[in-house]
């Protein structure tokens, strides 16, 4: 499918998307499942929030995989777990 395609503009006028999820890229992956005395720690707050950019990276290159092989959804739909 085509980016201005009339198939896409159609789809993207009637859609009304609820329950997105937690966004990730904003608020972080490790926040979620460690602790928070461990952000006390400066030291180790600040590997933490590498390792926090690191999993996010990892995470997105799984989608962008999944969406390289799926044949039925156009690889540049943004829609899909965005």
């Amino acid at each position: 499918m085509h980016r201005d395609s009339l198939y896409n503009k159609i789809l993207t006028d009637f859609e009304e998307r609820k329950s997105m999820g937690y966004d990730y890229m904003k608020n972080g992956l490790i926040s979620k499942f460690v602790s928070p005395l461990l952000f006390g720690n400066p030291r180790l707050e600040t590997f933490l929030n590498k390792l926090d950019g690191i999993f996010i990276e990892l995470t997105e290159s799984v989608k962008r995989i999944q969406f390289y092989t799926n044949y039925t959804i156009d690889k540049n739909d943004k829609r899909f777990n965005n």
